[in-house]
């Protein structure tokens, strides 16, 4: 673009977006009847009954299709648009830390000075070397300081981009992409309410001066912008932050810390909820809460640190839950924090509702890379506002009723057993990338890497696993997600053929090839809005909310009973139970790891994957073998390792690489 070419506002062709559209009723039921055959397996019966049901309700179910229809008419931008902020997030109730909030570690810097050492460090040799330890120092540090100003800065210069509409607009080969959900990172948060949620963004949140400091469970308001709305020098923002420490030092010292409120945003909805409903009767309290949500975003500074040095898995289970107090120093209900540990480790976490990660990742990535070219100097002093004297705003919590206490340390009890029963697991696979995929596997690298899932799952458990994949619709106006069914027939025959001794690497390879291709054809469709499942959705709630339109006619009980069958069909319901549930982001080489919990307990697992060009990297969440009922993180990661280096091999006996390909098992 030259210089005299102005680029297109971001939201410029928000109005040229199509409508998300409404599967026809048939393409739909044919697609789910398809998706549940490896599901059912050998249970010939099963299967039989469930499409009975399908077909009774495909004679009945075109009113509930022209309900939606007409229902679509009413809404501004899509007809799922609503009931999915609402039914995926809002109302259900179940504490934010593991189970709904994403967590992403960063790169650490190599030049981090002034770091503390654990007592006893861990040596390569240990057992839990591998997976690190979590330290706790009772300390702060001035590069944490340093480091994290310089990640404020840089996220308010990504604020300012989005808000003045600088963002380029993205596209795919389909078109322009809906940039709706890059305006709800900032100012944005959930307030808990009786069933349901809310979410707050509003002109005065967007307008916002101030970010939130979290220490130690305090709370603080740092204004990042001047009364004439000028940025302050990163030197006057490391004052705020060193000012802060230090009176949290001291009020530890003198005991004058106020109660732990914000544990009550990482467990049940309902509790907190109970509990905000009586804090906002004190009018300091009040006052707390809704400066809280009038902060464009949260900083959490910890007292921990990783060993060994640069521990992935170690900074991951920070970012998580807090490594060494779990719950604590955290305001889950903010859409975006920053999370900086004692040695200068950082890492964000994500409250899931009002956008999809992949839209803060990609603001994490540009923020990572030009703070690591920064390079922070320990004898070097940042610019500052002469005769500059620190700000200190503390957000006090005063008076606080021994209910709400009460309920703080219900909070504290249920956030220790959910971190107790939760395991996760950075796998960093570097023997091949997307370069080697494409090249010699001559396959999807998506499509590879869940192929790879399902077979390490099989493997291990012995099953297939209903699968989700996340897939974007964001060609459509106010897109988000709709679930690619990556288990199917094609990839249930590849796993039978890659654990039957008789299958030669030729019939191996074949199978992959089909089961990737049948993949790489669902994405497509589950991106075009052609999915099954949120259409499914919006069916059930057509027969549930949305009234009968004019002339219709009534539906008789055999109708009724045709509908619920297929609703409350078990085969429905297992197909589901995603026991792999799992999500793919762009190559991202800041990122070090990325985190969700998995969304069934049973043998389940939640997968983010990272396929760089040379590796692939997988963040690993599921439950102990008791919680889990037979889950087994570290084995599958074992097994993920083996079965992507048997692929390879079968690969290469099929499609011998060229002369020039330097990776070898």
């Amino acid at each position: 673009m030259s210089q005299n070419q102005q680029q297109p506002h971001m939201l410029a062709e928000q109005g040229k977006l199509p409508r998300l559209p409404i599967p026809p009723l048939k393409q739909t039921i044919s697609k789910y009847l398809e998706s549940i055959v490896p599901v059912a397996n050998d249970d010939v019966a099963a299967l039989a009954e469930t499409n009975r049901r399908a077909a009774s309700f495909a004679r009945v179910a075109d009113r509930l299709q022209q309900r939606l229809i007409s229902y679509d008419k009413t809404q501004e931008n899509s007809w799922l648009e609503k009931w999915w902020l609402e039914l995926a997030y809002l109302s259900w109730r179940e504490g934010l830390c593991i189970n709904s909030n994403y967590w992403i570690s960063f790169a650490d810097d190599p030049n981090a000075y002034g770091l503390v050492q654990p007592p006893e460090a861990l040596l390569p040799h240990d057992l839990q070397y591998s997976r690190g330890c979590v330290w706790e120092s009772s300390s702060y540090g001035e590069f944490q300081l340093r480091r994290a100003a310089r990640y404020i800065q840089r996220t308010l210069d990504y604020k300012e981009m989005v808000h003045e509409g600088r963002m380029p607009i993205e596209r795919t080969k389909t078109g322009p992409l809906c940039m709706n959900q890059y305006l709800r990172i900032f100012g944005m948060t959930r307030i808990p309410r009786p069933g349901c949620d809310e979410l707050r963004q509003d002109e005065k949140t967007l307008g916002s001066r101030s970010i939130i400091v979290l220490a130690e469970d305090q709370i603080y308001s740092v204004q990042v912008y001047d009364g004439a709305g000028h940025r302050k020098p990163d030197g006057d923002l490391e004052d705020d932050l060193r000012a802060i420490v230090a009176d949290i030092v001291e009020r530890r010292r003198i005991g004058d810390m106020d109660p732990a409120v914000s544990v009550l945003t990482a467990g049940h909805r309902d509790r907190w909820a109970a509990a905000y409903a009586r804090l906002e009767k004190q009018p300091a309290n009040k006052a707390t809460l809704i400066s809280i949500q009038e902060s464009l975003f949260a900083v959490s500074l910890d007292t921990t640190f990783s060993d060994p040095p640069g521990s992935i898995n170690a900074n991951q289970q920070n970012m998580k839950c807090h490594g060494t107090r779990p719950g604590h120093n955290r305001w889950y209900d903010k859409c975006a924090s920053f999370i900086f540990n004692r040695n200068g480790g950082a890492g964000y976490l994500g409250e899931h509702s009002p956008c999809d990660a992949l839209i803060p990742a990609y603001m994490i990535e540009y923020v990572s890379r030009l703070v690591a070219t920064e390079h922070i100097k320990p004898n070097e002093v940042s610019k500052h506002t002469r005769n500059y004297q620190a700000q200190l705003k503390r957000l006090r919590f005063v008076d606080v009723d021994s209910t709400v206490r009460s309920l703080i340390n219900e909070a504290e009890k249920e956030v220790e057993q959910t971190v107790r029963d939760s395991i996760s697991r950075q796998v960093r696979f570097d023997n091949y990338g997307s370069n080697w995929i494409k090249r010699v596997a001559k396959v999807s690298p998506d499509a590879y890497a869940q192929l790879a899932l399902q077979l390490t799952y099989y493997r291990l458990h012995n099953a297939f696993a209903p699968v989700y994949e996340t897939a974007s619709t964001r060609q459509f106006l106010h897109g988000r997600t709709e679930t690619v069914r990556s288990l199917t027939s094609e990839s249930a025959d590849f796993m039978r053929a890659m654990c039957d001794k008789a299958s030669s690497s030729a019939d191996k390879y074949e199978a992959l090839v089909r089961a990737s291709k049948k993949h790489h054809q669902l994405l497509r469709d589950a991106s075009s809005g052609n999915g099954v499942d949120r259409h499914i959705l919006g069916l059930r709630m057509a027969y549930h909310r949305l009234d009968p339109l004019p002339g219709e006619t009534p539906l008789g009980a055999a109708e009724k009973e045709a509908i619920e069958g297929f609703f409350n069909d078990p085969i429905l319901a297992k197909s589901t139970r995603f026991q792999l549930s799992t999500s793919g982001l762009f190559p991202a080489y800041y990122l070090t790891h990325t985190g969700f919990g998995c969304v069934v307990a049973e043998k389940g697992y939640g997968i983010n994957y990272i396929i760089e060009p040379a590796r692939i990297k997988f963040g690993t969440e599921g439950k102990t073998a008791k919680a889990g009922n037979g889950s087994d993180v570290d084995q599958f990661e074992a097994t993920l390792r083996q079965t992507l280096l048997e692929l390879k091999l079968v690969c290469e006996q099929s499609n011998q690489p060229s002369a020039g390909d330097l990776s070898r098992l």
